[in-house]
């Protein structure tokens, strides 16, 4: 993996290969490199699903030990998610619109922070995300982010006022924005800290972003609508 990233980096054909004296001993070729950058773009895509190495011939008791610990890791920070449906418990059952709505903002908030943590665990993988420019690249996604959050919000904010109530669409336009961004700052931050960490950004990224998005999406809705007066 190392050498394909330096046949990207210098574009190289060939290179040579020596051994710990300095003596020529082979070389490789850039045939090589596209077999290893194939199977490490497969194998980060299978990473990130959880689904472990995916091979349709692997027994079935190491696919489900590769798969399982995840969906349990899964289940695990979904709880996260459902006591803070909880705590509002009483707010859904006055406004069931709330009930309605949820969805959505859980939904978007967990599609953008996909977007960036894919993006940031390829950037790790290729080098092009280092200690130097982290910051960099935070503050690109972050810009990205903020419009694509204010984008939707418009968007879900118009329609909710139609259907519902215009103080509804106002609530749920700003909780989309925050649920966004927050999705943004968890699809870098995220695989960031695992790769610190010395663990693969590709196998846990997904299920610590989702958790982030669903719970910041269902905290920022419910606590709105209950701040703004919606619900008592």
């Amino acid at each position: 993996e190392e050498v394909a990233l330096m046949f990207q980096k210098y574009a190289l054909i060939s290179a040579a290969v020596i051994d710990s004296t300095g003596r020529l001993v082979g070389q490789m070729t850039v045939d090589d490199v596209v077999h290893i950058i194939s199977e490490e773009a497969g194998e980060d895509a299978l990473l990130l699903s959880g689904a472990g190495e995916g091979d349709i011939n692997e027994p079935i008791r190491e696919a489900y030990s590769a798969r399982v610990r995840w969906l349990v890791a899964n289940l695990g920070t979904a709880l996260v998610a459902s006591l803070i449906i909880a705590l509002f418990g009483a707010a859904i059952e006055q406004l069931v619109a709330l009930a309605v709505l949820m969805p959505i903002v859980a939904s978007i908030g967990g599609n953008a922070g996909t977007q960036t943590m894919a993006v940031t665990v390829r950037a790790i993988a290729t080098n092009q995300l280092t200690r130097a420019n982290t910051g960099k690249i935070l503050l690109r996604e972050m810009r990205v982010a903020i419009l694509n959050g204010v984008t939707i919000a418009v968007l879900v904010g118009i329609a909710t006022a139609l259907v519902f109530d215009w103080k509804l669409g106002g609530v749920i336009a700003l909780a989309m924005v925050i649920n966004v961004v927050t999705a943004g700052l968890a699809g870098v931050l995220v695989p960031v800290l695992f790769e610190r960490a010395k663990q693969d950004p590709a196998v846990a990224s997904s299920v610590f972003v989702t958790m982030v998005t669903d719970s910041m999406g269902f905290f920022a809705f419910l606590g709105l609508a209950v701040a703004s007066g919606l619900v008592g």
